[in-house]
């Protein structure tokens, strides 16, 4: 899997994923993405997944994990581009309910106003 980094709009970072995300090392990578993002502060993030080719159970479970620890850090994660089985899963799981998602990138990056949730400098 590869992951690129980049800011469509000040303050919010975007993720875009290409390639498999399945157990083992690509959740890794998203893991260690993640570990970066909040490093350095960054809880507003947009995950563009149009770029999948594969999604398993652990990789779910990976952006459900990821939501989590971005959320206890005082942001979000909106998601980009789900790929069709993708939205069924979301449904199924009920996680839609705490997962926006938004058909493309930039859509989900002016989600974000500019003064709510915007972490504390």
């Amino acid at each position: 899997m590869r992951i690129a980094k980049k800011e469509m709009k000040p303050g919010v970072s975007v993720l875009e994923l290409s390639g498999p995300l399945q157990m083992g090392v690509e959740c890794k990578q998203l893991e260690l993405a993640f570990d970066e993002l909040l490093r350095e502060n960054r809880t507003r993030v947009v995950l563009d997944l149009s770029g999948l080719t594969k999604l398993d159970s652990s990789g779910f479970g990976r952006i459900v994990n990821c939501f989590s620890r971005v959320s206890k850090a005082g942001g979000t994660i909106r998601l980009a581009g789900v790929p069709g089985t993708m939205a069924g899963v979301l449904k199924t799981t009920h996680a839609d309910r705490f997962l926006k998602v938004y058909p493309t990138a930039a859509e989900a990056s002016e989600s974000f106003s500019d003064s709510a949730e915007r972490p504390a400098s």
